[in-house]
């Protein structure tokens, strides 16, 4: 048995911070330009489209819920075939982890760091998500719980400072251009996003009550789609449609829009230091299962070892690969959305194949009867 153990509250606190944070923070420009007015309804679909995802990864968990997925994998498909799987999911857990710190230090270049390397800004992040995912997977969500409370209540509280700029009038747009194959445009794209908290099934074995998950999913999605239709509902009511759907950080433009008194004014700074920790931390405990998951493959006792490593190559890759803007934009294409899809549902192929060959959990009255069988043979002998 493991000796770390990680609450659902923890859970729900961790998952809560790092899709609305993401969402909030860079995401909300983005559903405007493919949705524009039925981008709220676009983000209803996503989380329902993500909780049916992961309710089949938690089904195919509960199956062995004391064992890594990257080590009992190998003994449902062969391991020629599991091996490749795990890599892909390594390599795509690190390229997440580059765009996202591309967005962040683009963000910082933009807006308060504007004469400083890039090189020098992601060297100093990847540091902070490397000495984050160091400590374990206690450390990564104990960080995410130790910063729910402040983060949340900045997350309800702006919209009511900026409530004496919004135009109440456009609030009739939301009805009257309500139209279900835009909505499920943006829906599609922000469900491969939500559709990370699959990434739990590579934590499973830590969870404590395990049995009680489903109801924890269901709770983080009914956060996440409250927090984030809100505040894309205002952004769309202080900016408009139009502009935001332009914008980088439509957010943070409507932060800056509040004047109810002079210590508000830099309100901006302490908001992006909240965004910037959550988002530090998603991706420090995306380093933190590509390591896990390479331990496993190749049977090391310490997965600490290869921490620093991987936050190397990433650190190389998010320099190299991402050198503007058009560029980041092209991997907001089809296929990648695909390739979210692919690994969110991965475990689904092994559900399959598990319950064809009839491996895996048995109901406890299954076991009962094979225990009295078992002791009659022993009498009758």
């Amino acid at each position: 048995m493991n000796t770390i153990h990680i609450t659902q509250k923890q859970l729900l606190k961790f998952f809560v911070l790092n899709f609305v944070a993401t969402s909030v923070a860079f995401l909300t420009g983005r559903l405007l330009q493919i949705s524009g007015l039925n981008a709220p309804y676009g983000i209803l679909i996503g989380c329902i489209i993500a909780f049916m995802i992961v309710l089949i990864n938690i089904k195919f968990a509960q199956r062995r819920p004391d064992e890594h997925f990257a080590a009992y994998g190998a003994d449902i498909i062969s391991r020629w075939i599991h091996y490749p799987l795990m890599m892909f999911v390594i390599l795509f857990n690190i390229w997440i982890i580059v765009v996202d710190l591309w967005k962040i230090q683009d963000f910082l270049l933009q807006f308060y760091l504007l004469d400083t390397p890039p090189f020098i800004v992601i060297m100093l992040c990847g540091l902070c998500i490397a000495y984050t995912a160091r400590f374990g997977v206690k450390s990564v969500f104990r960080a995410a719980e130790g910063l729910f409370y402040i983060s949340l209540m900045s997350f309800v509280i702006i919209p009511f400072l900026v409530q004496s700029n919004v135009e109440w009038f456009m609030i009739e747009g939301f009805v009257n251009h309500f139209n279900f194959k835009s909505a499920w445009d943006s829906g599609y794209y922000i469900g491969s996003i939500f559709g990370e908290m699959a990434l739990l099934i590579y934590i499973y074995p830590y969870l404590s009550k395990p049995e009680r998950t489903k109801k924890t999913i269901l709770y983080v999605n009914g956060l996440i789609s409250l927090l984030v239709v809100v505040h894309l509902i205002v952004i769309v009511l202080v900016i408009g449609p139009d502009l935001a759907a332009n914008l980088n950080f439509p957010e943070l433009e409507m932060i800056r829009l509040i004047r109810s008194g002079s210590y508000l004014e830099t309100l901006d700074p302490i908001i992006i230091t909240l965004w910037l920790i959550t988002i530090f931390i998603k991706m420090s405990f995306m380093l933190l299962v590509a390591s896990q998951i390479l331990s496993k493959i190749f049977k090391l006792k310490h997965e600490e070892s290869i921490i620093y490593p991987l936050a190397t190559f990433v650190g190389v890759a998010a320099i190299l690969l991402a050198k503007a803007p058009l560029q980041h934009t092209l991997f907001n294409n089809k296929l990648v959305i695909a390739c979210f899809y692919s690994l969110e549902c991965l475990p689904l192929l092994y559900f399959i194949i598990d319950v064809i060959r009839g491996n895996g959990k048995r109901k406890p009255t299954e076991k009962k009867k094979d225990n009295e069988t078992e002791m009659e043979t022993e009498v009758a002998q």
